[in-house]
This record gives C-alpha cells, sequence and structure tokens, in this order.
C-alpha cells in the first residue's frame, strides 16, 4: 500500500514540506510537528480571536491505512483538542478513500463535536465531506497542493458549510444558514524538518465577531 498522509493532518500543517514521518518498523510510521502562527483559523474562522496561536500533534499511521492521532492548539476556550482515528483504502496507484472519525474538544468550553468524514484523495485534489453528528453541520471541501519546485509549494483551499437544526449559542449563526470560505498558503521549506508559510484565509460573512475575511495568515512549522 502507498505511504499517504491523511487530509487531516496535512489542513493541520499550513505547509505539506513540514509533514515529516519517521518509521518505527517495516509497518508503522510516526509524524509529529508543532506550528507557531498569528492566528488559528479553521474552515474560514478564527478559533483564537485572531490572536497567535502554538499547536501540535502527532499521528500514527500503519501500513495497513489504518491510524491514529492528536492534535492541540492554544485559542478560545482554553484552546482545542482534537483526537481521530481513520482508514484509508487504496483504490489504486492513484486513488485512495480516507474515512475518519474525529472528536473536538474544548477544555473552556462545552461545545465539543464528533465529525465523521470520507475524502477521495487523487493526485490533482482531495474533496471531502463531513457530517457533525452533535449539531447537524455538514462541511464540503476541495483541497489542492500544488508543488512549484523543492522549496516552494501552493496550497488551495475552498469549502461550503451549511448548519443544522442546532447552533452553538443564541448569537451564533442562525438556524440553518450557509456560508463558504476559501484560502491560499504558500509554504517555503528551510529544510527537511522546518518550513515558512504566508497565506490569505476569505470569509463569506464580515460583521461576525470570528469572521476572518482578508486576513493574511503566516507561521513557521517544525517537524522532529
Amino acid at each position: 500500500m502507498l505511504k499517504t498522509y491523511t487530509p487531516f493532518i496535512l489542513a493541520m500543517t499550513a505547509s505539506a514540506f513540514a509533514v515529516h514521518a519517521d518509521e518505527i518498523n517495516d509497518h508503522i510510521q510516526v509524524s509529529q510537528a508543532i506550528t507557531f502562527a498569528n492566528n488559528y483559523v479553521s474552515r474560514g474562522v478564527s478559533g483564537s480571536s485572531n490572536d497567535p496561536v502554538v499547536q501540535g500533534y502527532i499521528d500514527i499511521a500503519h501500513d495497513s491505512g489504518a491510524y491514529v492521532g492528536l492534535w492541540g492548539t492554544s485559542g478560545d476556550d482554553g484552546g482545542e483538542i482534537d483526537w481521530w482515528g481513520g482508514y484509508v483504502y487504496q483504490l489504486n496507484a492513484d486513488y485512495a478513500l480516507d474515512f475518519r472519525l474525529a472528536r473536538f474538544y474544548y477544555p473552556g468550553g462545552s461545545n465539543h463535536q464528533t465529525e465523521g468524514s470520507v475524502t477521495l484523495m487523487t493526485p490533482w485534489f482531495n474533496l471531502s465531506a463531513r457530517h457533525d453528528w452533535d449539531y447537524g453541520h455538514n462541511y464540503y471541501e476541495l483541497n489542492k497542493a500544488l508543488p512549484l519546485n523543492d522549496n516552494w509549494q501552493l496550497q488551495l483551499h475552498a469549502g461550503y458549510k451549511n448548519y443544522g437544526e442546532k447552533r452553538y449559542s443564541p448569537d451564533y449563526w442562525a438556524y440553518g444558514k450557509a456560508y463558504a470560505d476559501a484560502a491560499v498558503k504558500l509554504g517555503y521549506a528551510l529544510s527537511q524538518h522546518q518550513s515558512l508559510f504566508v497565506g490569505y484565509s476569505w470569509h463569506q460573512d464580515n460583521d461576525k465577531a470570528h469572521a476572518t475575511e482578508g486576513k493574511i495568515l503566516f507561521g513557521l512549522t517544525a517537524s522532529f
């Protein structure tokens, strides 16, 4: 089976250059990294009130396709801790399906979420559909990583979210409302383990407290 990183890890790290895996044995790979960024933006929305953050993760993958991982960040509600498990089914040499179940936990809050997703992985793009069982939200995204040369890579993202009948709080988005987001990031590999990134994140709504329309993103990611 082809050794491949899950789309979730590629989304967590600002530059795929920084995703490095160590082989524990012939069957298991472990990847881990830490990121320092000027903002934590997830699906077009800031989870840190536009403040700087420190993030880190570890992911363990078996060559059978099974994987588990843990990710954390500073930010609002005491930060965020996510854990997940999944399975990558290789359709052929070029195509794969990634099935994942994740839990998003906020130590200082109560809006924890459980999300299931399926991602079609291709040589040209990754297409994902995600469903939140706690609030009924659906999120669809298209991601493209475009290597420019050995040191530069361009990452493109487009997403669409529609809210279910439940919402987080009375002052949040209305029932059933949908929004779109997009992002572009440019990563530069300083070495095999360190990379810099700069990007732009756009959100449909610019009148919400956590909207990030027009925000410039930048930071440093190091794997080890």
